[in-house]
């Protein structure tokens, strides 16, 4: 196998799979005739480059007893794709009594289309079957690059088309709903008609320079490259409306998770000092895992219990020496690390004062920078991306040297 037919194969399996995603879809919903118009968009790309393949593409002319008829069939594919999605795209933003008018002078076209390319192709002599050269071979001729050039034509026209229509509606989606993933699948598609053009340029300057007495093959197979390229970008446009959602979600349940399981050193940290925090404690790191099972409690509960013990050791808060916060990039200080520091050492004075009344609010210490602004108040979201930097820090730091003078309560040492 050649290198251009594992590229067919390749595009062909995405499309198949893609082809099989929708009529999932369609079976849940068999009269959704824009989910019928979508399926069929990514069917007869994925079945043109399915006979484009050498082995599919002879056995299709031993089939039917006719020479290089599979290139008839994969160039009506094709074709009957870009005003497929021209129906689609009209589809998606008018409505039907508005867009199926329309869709039938779209259906007569294509069928004036077929019929000029089914005689050009039956006069244009290509006897001997040409798997993998057909262009080469017979569109330096003129029936048959004539026949070539109504197809690049008519299908330059449909991806134009199909673009434009694709950004407008893009950006309708932008002003209204706002739906991202419907906006990018569609700008997807733009992007994807537009490179697919080159392979429409490509075939179509292979045929009038071979005309013109020069061979470029070199430009047959961009456009090829091109041809294959813009199938997946589309493809992709497609069908990312109704996996997109899904894939946030999935990347946000990510990212919580990541965020509770950032939060443990910070949480356990305070959990040991004042066990009377956790409304449902775990009994070890690995339980504490399950929890990731019910997260958005979870994770709500674990940034109430590290705001209710900061609040418990306000007593214990003093402000920070600047020499005390080890630096960060470039010797910079963050809030963070100021933050971490704070609480580590207000946690070894809760230890080191033992049971008994909290000692009064520790003085402050000459030159130190002022506490940083409790964050109490503030949304989760805020919450979580500052509670999750002090609890890294606060791993990383070294253990505190600091302990209290219970009958004071005035901070001594580190």
């Amino acid at each position: 196998m050649d290198g251009k037919s594992g590229i067919f194969l390749v595009c062909a399996t995405v499309a198949w799979v893609a082809v099989a995603y929708k009529v999932a879809a369609l079976a849940r919903n068999p009269r959704n005739l824009n989910l019928w118009a979508l399926t069929l968009c990514i069917a007869l790309p994925a079945a043109g480059f399915t006979m484009a393949v050498p082995a599919v593409y002879s056995a299709v002319s031993r089939l039917f007893g006719v020479p290089n008829l599979a290139s008839l069939l994969v160039y009506s594919c094709i074709v009957g794709y870009s005003f497929t999605a021209l129906i689609m795209l009209m589809l998606w933003h008018m409505p039907a009594a508005e867009a199926l008018p329309r869709a039938k002078v779209l259906v007569f076209c294509y069928g004036l289309v077929l019929v000029a390319m089914a005689v050009l192709f039956a006069a244009s002599g290509a006897t001997v079957d040409e798997p993998s050269d057909f262009d080469d071979v017979y569109g330096p001729r003129p029936v048959g690059g004539t026949f070539l050039l109504v197809y690049v034509t008519a299908f330059a026209f449909g991806l134009g088309v199909a673009a434009w229509r694709s950004l407008q509606f893009a950006a309708r989606v932008a002003r209204s709903d706002g739906r991202p993933w419907l906006r990018r699948g569609l700008r997807l598609v733009a992007v994807g008609s537009i490179v697919a053009l080159g392979y429409c340029l490509g075939k179509g300057g292979y045929v009038i320079a071979a005309w013109l007495g020069t061979r470029l093959p070199a430009l047959s197979d961009a456009g090829t490259l091109c041809a294959c390229l813009g199938a997946l970008v589309i493809t992709t446009g497609f069908t990312v409306p109704s996996w997109g959602p899904r894939l946030s979600a999935g990347v946000e349940k990510i990212g919580r998770a990541r965020s509770y399981l950032r939060l443990y050193p910070l949480w356990h940290a305070m959990y040991e000092a004042m066990p009377e925090i956790a409304l449902d404690p775990p009994a070890s790191r690995r339980a504490d895992l399950r929890m990731l099972r019910d997260l958005d409690f979870a994770l709500y509960r674990r940034v109430i219990e590290i705001r209710d013990a900061r609040l418990a050791l306000a007593p214990y808060l003093a402000p920070v020496d600047e020499a005390a916060v080890p630096a960060g990039r470039g010797d910079r200080r963050d809030a963070a690390t100021r933050e971490a520091v704070r609480l580590r050492d207000a946690l070894a004075r809760l230890r080191a004062a033992g049971p008994g009344p909290r000692p009064a609010p520790p003085t402050a210490v000459a030159g130190a920078t002022p506490p940083a602004r409790p964050h109490d108040d503030a949304d989760l979201a805020t919450d979580l991306g500052f509670l999750g930097r002090v609890s890294s820090a606060l791993r990383r730091l070294p253990p505190a040297t600091t302990t209290v003078d219970v009958s004071s309560g005035t901070p001594v040492g580190g």
